[in-house]
């Protein structure tokens, strides 16, 4: 039962009653009991009659607990919402002071408060904006506002304001036109609150941090407002009051500074504001003037120049990326034509380059591609986000189903024809580096090792107007989404290219209200014609004249002026991913262009920029070309390295199995497993897919160039650039890795080529059929069966047109006039086979075989050339090439014995002596062996013979300056083999086709001065020079005079060096001969003079060839003969090989050494060579007492002089002299002399040397030695058993000894320090015991200390020759 009632008012002056309460208790509830009031003053109370208990004390005390969102125990919170119901109920403000004053105290309300009336506290600062007419309260409310957002978002209540933002504000309704809107007001008092003046730093850095909430409040009120008041169907200019896009303008003009000024101090809030703006102008093109939207984004760019700082460039392209990725960007950038006037391709001349007009005519994607332009100069992070943000556009256009069809993919791609001009500006600094291949990789090398089938990858994208025959039959696969690299295309439609402007009514209209001037840009042709230039060298005679197309002086007429540079242009190297970026906008742009508009670019451009135009294409190429499963496999797993470390271990070397098919499936089978497992698959399929994709449209382009512009092709019989870079491109698919797809379609291109431009290929140059050949000669030897059966074909194809080109009249020669002609196929075929097999690994004999049948029986079963003598022809042709494939066995049989293998060269580049390119080919390939064997002087005399052959070819040609007409004679000083092996050769027809020059023959002396300076042949040079200098001078170069006399004189300083020092090595010479007929066979008891590098040993040598040969003949098969006496053929074990090595040193006659007194001049151009060997009279010793011993000399005479083009050259002659015991011992004490002289005569003095030589000399151990020659021979009882002359010889050969001993000790003297004083009288003293007893046996005065002083060093030198004449003389004895 209720013990009585209670009650109380829970509002107390607008305010909620909360907390410690304590009322009476009546026990009646009589009815009207609220209007009861206690009177006080012991007057009772008002109303009805209540009945109290305990006489009215308050008996009931309870605690109240405020749970609300509609009332607020907070104070200030709650004044600030009385003082805005007051608003609303009288509808007007209170005094703007006390506004005011409400506002400032919210600044004290807690955060959680806030947050719990957060939708009713910003609903009555947003409606309060509009309401007043005090800047003060409007300029307060936005500061509050600023904080409330600022105290939500420190307690990460961010999804709150969103969520008030998307549901719950709503506009004020605006009553009539001159009502204030919520957007206008924030708008105007946003930016008083950033100007300097009245700037609260706190605040604006608050409002930066979390501008986005205001940005998104001022659209959502704009929204609103055009549903309302119905603007929304109004034109765009007509949507907003003028003053209202000033206030925007101007609220733009205040927030950026602070963006680009405060970068550094506040990074978070910076990048905050830059995103905040660049979204809400994005959605100004939704709800207003477009036009005002681009003066907008204008005005923002215009803060922000070149060299800014690397955080600025950031927020630039951060900006430049939301903006233009606005769902409508494309038809943004696309003006309304004019009714009735229809814009052709022919009609967008300023569409071809960044010039003022276009970036008019298309803001947006001119403003991009000025923004990336001027990124390219600044450094490497700054590029690569100005590449991101257009690549990562285009890709969105790939991907956008709005725009799917091939004729709107083409509009798009015209958008971005400036480009092509910004990325030939930029040409020299795209630096593929690993990405570019050699031209020299085999395709089938490479491609025998991938896995699978490649004919499975096919391009995912393919275009359809390439003029090529071939059927594409493949299945096309769909690339996945690789959104993050914009680099995967989906598959488009291949309709007919159009325009997407001007073929349908456009859904919207732009206008650009106020056309201010436009950030700087070129305005210059498609590509600066300087910068090109540096980088094509043509002849000026290469530009046609019948249609002035491809004019060199400009490029689009020189109509529009040259504007200044952006900053100063940046010549260093982009990274490897920024090309790979560049050139992947540069293929998409190229791909989706009509065909129109690329033939209107190729009008419109120079010659030059054409030229960098394909470059570029061969760039990509270059960059996208096709990698195998593993090489893609192996990057994934570089990539990935956790991934690569949970892979299974691979056991066993690589080709462990590469010659059973059972084991390769094995093999193939396992690599697959590693990438299903690893999921590199998808990896291998998009690269593959992709390198498909961007062949195709290399070929697509070159056939429409190709088709278009065959006249510019054509001129000067294809003798012009454009034509051979257009070749190169074809050849390119053959020289870089490529699909078996692609490889098709690359076959069928030049199949069309072949038909095109017959005549270039067989009357033109001939450098280009050689090429053809070579590449298709190679592509017969691939791995790949399709591929040898398409280069077969097309080889096959080429010959027939040859002879088809000369109406069917021979293969072979016929008369003059069309001689050359008819052989250029035969001779090309063979040159390239040559060069082909000089790269002896490189070559399958059997695949290559297999070739030649498949090119033999297309010949057979041709039935319209069965009636001619096409076929005979065709199959000569094979013969010839199996009889150089026969070569090509041999080499591989020897390839580990580098003097066979360089020996069979030179036999085959003799044979072709009359035919220079193939002589000079293989001069060049044994140049590569004996520089990867370190034999360099034999190398530079290859290049010294290649040299010769051309400077003869020239001399019959005629051709030759009058500097040196002699030919290959005026080689004669450099070398004496050169002139008997390049003038014997008769000229061939061949040499018809050969294109050398006088400035082709300068460059290959270069190349020789270049290969006698490695060899350390300095004194060469000079008479190389001697052929280049006037050449020079009659040109005038006097650059490269300088540069020719400073070689010269950094050569001339090297001899001195080397002359001093002694430390040059110019080889040892070493007989070597072989004997055993069932080992050698033809080499058998031949004879070779080695030339070996630096100081190779005896020792050393006999262990290389005792290898070698065991290696080749077997273990226990090869024995050394160890002595060097002459071999007896029947002591021989026919079971063995018998290999004998001896040293032996170049021989001179007395004439010889007057002109060779040199060590250089004693080690060049050498023939003759000598070995001594010692005996006796008694067969069973070879040495014996002084008088007894004799010694064989035997000279050796090669057929070449040395260095030559090999380093073994055969004996053809030998000679042996014996010396009798007083010769033999004229002959050491001539050597002994020479020795001391040698070491007394340097410039600078060698002490330890002299006193080696000093010791063996004067030393009391060896003074018999000395002395044994003279009592044996000189001693007055044996004088009568000599002849006199060589008596008297050894007696001037002991004066000179004694003399020259007297000079050494001298010297000595002069060298020594104190402590080898006594060292030296010691030596003295000997030196006078051996004078002594040498006067007492030729009883005359020899030596005294004065004679010694007046002594010079040419008197003891005057004699020496003379005595060599006694020495060489024959045998003779008293």
């Amino acid at each position: 039962m209720p013990v009585g009632y209670a009650w109380m008012p829970l509002l107390i002056n607008g305010r909620v009653n909360v907390g410690d309460q304590a009322i009476a208790v009546a026990t009646n509830n009589p009815s009207g009991y609220l209007a009861s009031e206690q009177l006080g003053l012991g007057k009772g109370s008002s109303g009805p009659d209540i009945k109290w208990n305990d006489g009215g004390k308050p008996l009931f005390k309870f605690n109240l607990r405020l749970v609300s969102t509609v009332y607020t125990k907070d104070q200030h919170l709650h004044n600030f919402f009385q003082h805005c119901q007051k608003i609303e109920e009288t509808g007007s403000l209170a005094a703007d002071m006390d506004t005011s004053n409400k506002l400032k105290t919210l600044h004290a309300v807690e955060s959680g408060t806030l947050i719990q009336f957060l939708p009713t506290v910003l609903n009555q600062l947003f409606r309060l904006l509009p309401l007043t007419n005090s800047e003060d309260v409007a300029l307060n409310a936005v500061r509050v506002l600023v904080h409330i957002v600022c105290e939500a978002s420190e307690v990460e209540k961010i999804d709150m304001l969103r969520s008030y933002s998307k549901y719950v504000f709503v506009t004020i309704p605006t009553v009539s036109s001159k009502s204030r809107t919520i957007h206008e007001e924030l708008a105007k008092h946003l930016t008083s609150m950033l100007r300097p003046q009245s700037a609260d730093f706190l605040v604006i850095n608050k409002f930066l941090l979390h501008s986005w909430f205001f940005f998104e409040i001022l659209v959502k009120s704009m929204s609103q407002h055009l549903l309302e008041t119905g603007k929304i169907k109004s034109p765009r200019n007509e949507r907003f009051p003028s003053n209202y896009q000033y206030r925007i303008q101007t609220l733009l003009q205040h927030i950026v500074p602070h963006i680009t000024q405060k970068y550094k101090e506040l990074p978070e809030a910076t990048k905050n504001a830059n995103h905040s703006l660049a979204i809400f102008i994005k959605k100004c093109f939704t709800f207003m003037d477009r036009g005002f939207a681009f003066k907008l984004i204008n005005m923002y760019i215009e803060n922000f120049n070149p060299g800014d700082s690397r955080v600025l460039q950031e927020y630039k392209f951060e900006f430049l990326r939301l903006v233009c990725f606005h769902e409508h960007y494309i038809p943004l950038n696309l003006p309304l034509m004019k009714r009735g006037h229809i814009k052709s391709y022919k009609d967008m001349r300023h569409d071809y380059t960044l010039s003022e007009e276009f970036r008019k005519q298309h803001f947006l994607v001119g403003l991009l591609l000025q923004a990336v332009k001027s990124a390219l100069n600044e450094v490497k992070v700054i590029r690569a986000q100005a590449i991101s943000v257009l690549r990562d556009l285009l890709a969105k256009h790939e991907y956008d189903d709005r725009y799917s069809t091939k004729t709107q993919q083409g509009r798009i791609a015209s958008l971005y024809l400036p480009f092509i001009t910004i990325i030939l500006e930029n040409k020299h600094r795209l630096n593929i580096g690993d990405g570019q291949s050699s031209p020299g990789a085999m395709n089938g090398d490479v491609s025998g090792e991938m896995i699978g089938d490649r004919s499975s990858i096919a391009p995912s994208l393919v275009s359809q107007r390439s003029t090529l025959s071939l059927q594409q039959s493949e299945t096309i696969q769909t690339l996945q989404n690789m959104s993050g690299s914009g680099s995967v295309k989906l598959p488009r439609d291949s309709a007919v290219l159009a325009m997407i402007a001007g073929t349908a009514p456009q859904a919207s209209s732009l206008s650009i209200s106020d056309p201010k001037p436009i950030l700087n840009g070129s305005n210059s042709s498609l590509a600066s014609s300087k910068a090109s230039s540096e980088s094509v060298d043509k002849d000026p005679k290469d530009t046609p004249k019948s249609n002035g197309k491809h004019d060199r002086s400009y490029s689009m007429g020189g109509q529009q002026g040259q504007s200044s540079p952006i900053g100063m242009p940046r010549y260093d190297k982009l990274d490897q991913k920024e090309v790979k970026d560049l050139l992947i906008c540069f293929m998409y742009i190229v791909k989706n262009l009509p065909e129109e508009v690329l033939l209107g670019w190729f009008n419109n451009s120079s010659e030059y920029d054409i030229i960098d135009f394909f470059n570029i294409l061969e760039m990509c190429i270059q960059q996208f070309k096709y990698s195998s499963k593993k090489i893609i496999h192996k990057l994934s797993m570089i990539a990935d390295s956790q991934k690569a470390h949970t892979l299974p271990t691979r056991k066993g070397p690589v080709d462990m199995f590469s010659h059973s098919r059972a084991a390769s499936d094995i093999k193939t089978k396992r690599n697959t497993q590693l990438l299903e497992s690893s999921g590199a698959l998808d990896n291998v399929l998009l690269e593959g897919n992709f390198a498909c994709e961007v062949g195709m449209i290399a070929l697509d382009v070159i056939a429409l160039y190709s088709a278009n512009f065959k006249e510019q092709l054509q001129f000067r019989e294809g003798d012009n650039s454009l034509m051979r870079k257009v070749f190169d491109l074809h050849l390119l698919f053959l020289q870089t890795n490529q699909s078996e797809s692609i490889l098709k379609h690359a076959f069928a291109a030049l199949r069309s080529f072949i038909n095109k431009f017959a005549k270039i290929l067989f009357r033109g140059n001939a450098t280009m059929c050689a090429n053809l050949c070579y590449e298709l000669l190679r592509c017969g030897n691939s791995r790949l069966p399709s591929t040898r059966s398409e280069a077969c074909a097309l080889l096959y194809l080429l010959m027939r047109s040859n002879y088809e080109f000369n109406k069917k009249k021979s293969f072979t020669r016929v008369h003059l006039q069309d001689q050359i002609d008819v052989y250029r196929m035969k001779y090309q075929v063979i040159v390239s086979v040559s060069q082909l097999i000089s790269d002896v690994v490189g070559l399958s004999t059997l695949r290559f075989q297999e070739s030649l049948s498949i090119i033999n029986n297309y010949a057979n079963s041709d039935k319209g050339m069965q009636r001619t003598c096409f076929p005979l022809e065709v199959k000569e042709l094979t013969k010839k090439i199996r009889t150089v494939l026969m070569a090509t066995a041999q080499m591989k049989e020897h390839q580990n014995d580098p003097e066979m293998l360089v020996d069979l060269q030179y036999s085959l580049a003799k044979s072709y002596s009359s035919t220079p390119e193939l002589r000079k080919t293989w001069l060049d390939s044994m140049a590569k062996i004996h520089i990867k064997n370190g034999n360099l002087s034999e190398a530079a005399h290859c290049y010294i013979h290649g040299v010769a052959l051309v400077a003869e070819y020239l001399k019959r040609r005629g051709r030759l300056t009058r500097a040196y007409p002699q030919g290959c004679r005026v080689f004669k000083n450099i070398s004496t083999n050169v002139e008997a092996d390049e003038s014997e050769g008769q000229e061939d027809f061949g040499m018809q086709d050969v294109q050398y020059t006088n400035e082709s023959l300068i460059e290959m002396l270069e190349e020789v001065a270049e290969a006698l300076e490695k060899a350390e042949r300095y004194e060469l040079l000079g008479e190389v020079y001697k052929l280049i200098i006037p050449v020079y001078e009659e040109r005038r170069d006097y650059q490269k005079l300088a540069q020719a006399y400073s070689i010269l004189h950094s050569a001339y300083t090297k001899i001195v060096q080397v002359s001093l020092s002694g430390k040059r090595l110019l080889g040892k010479f070493f007989r070597v001969a072989l004997y055993g007929q069932n080992f050698f066979e033809e080499e058998d008891s031949k004879t070779y003079i080695y030339k070996e590098p630096k100081v190779t040993g005896l020792t050393e040598l006999c262990q290389r060839l005792q290898c070698l040969y065991t290696e080749k003949f077997g273990k226990h098969t090869v024995r050394l003969i160890k002595d060097s006496n002459k071999v007896n053929m029947k002591d021989l074990d026919s079971r063995f090989a018998y290999i004998q090595v001896t040293y032996v040193e170049p021989y001179f006659d007395e004439r010889e050494l007057e002109d060779r007194q040199t060590d250089f001049e004693r080690n060049n151009n050498v023939r003759r060579f000598m070995f001594e060997t010692p005996f006796t009279k008694d067969p069973k010793k070879a040495h014996g007492s002084v008088d007894e011993q004799y010694k064989r000399r035997t000279i050796l005479t090669t057929s070449h002089s040395f260095p030559y083009v090999k380093k073994r050259i055969m004996v053809v002659y030998h000679q042996d002299m014996e010396l009798t015991p007083i010769q033999v011992a004229i002959d050491q004490m001539q050597k002994k002399v020479v020795e001391i002289h040698e070491v007394v005569s340097m410039v600078t003095p060698d002490m330890k040397k002299l006193q080696l030589k000093l010791q063996g000399s004067v030393g009391v151990q060896v003074n018999a030695g000395p002395l044994a020659f003279a009592e044996a021979f000189l001693d007055k009882s044996k004088l009568r058993n000599y002849a006199r002359k060589f008596t008297n010889s050894l007696k001037d050969i002991y004066r000179q000894f004694v003399q020259v001993c007297g000079i050494a000790l001298e010297l000595n003297g002069t060298l020594i320090m104190t402590e080898q004083m006594e060292y030296q009288e010691s030596l003295k003293e000997n030196f006078r015991n051996m004078v002594s007893k040498l006067e007492d046996i030729f009883d005359e005065k020899l030596f005294s200390d004065e004679d010694g002083k007046s002594i010079s060093l040419d008197s003891t030198n005057r004699t020496s020759m003379s005595l060599f004449n006694v020495i060489s003389s024959p045998t003779s004895q008293a």
